[in-house]
């Protein structure tokens, strides 16, 4: 019998946007990329910037936001820590070794400073790549 590891994956805002604004199926992306069955898990203050998109903002981004939060409600696990949306992504994948899905470039380069393994949107072919060794 072969044992395959299951990786944790932590989301940022941005990606799960990205997912519902453009219909990408990234979660089948990330599975290919990592190889291996993932626990998606959502940080609270991802919850909470996902409320506040959902009720302003552009149309399409709080339908997405909706739609996300919908989704996230009901599929993923839900990260109890406190602090910004950015913050509670790294404390959440330091805490827990997860793989962070992000495509904020800026946050990028903070968890890539700390170590952390990410996924991220390559901007010119428009799919996710990694940093995993």
């Amino acid at each position: 019998m072969i044992m395959m590891k299951i990786e944790c994956v932590t989301f940022d805002s941005s990606a799960l946007l990205f997912m519902f604004t453009t219909g990408s199926r990234i979660l089948d992306q990330i599975i290919n990329i990592i190889e291996s069955p993932i626990i998606p898990i959502i940080p609270y203050p991802i919850i909470n910037e996902l409320r506040k998109l959902s009720d302003s903002g552009r149309p399409s981004i709080a339908k997405a936001a909706r739609s996300a939060l919908d989704y996230v409600l009901n599929n993923f696990s839900i990260a109890m820590v406190e602090g910004s949306p950015d913050d509670s992504v790294i404390e959440v994948s330091r805490r827990y070794g997860c793989i962070a899905i992000t495509l904020d470039m800026k946050l990028l380069r903070r968890l890539r400073s700390l170590g952390i393994r990410t996924i991220y949107l390559r901007a010119s072919s428009n799919m996710l790549e990694s940093d995993l060794q």
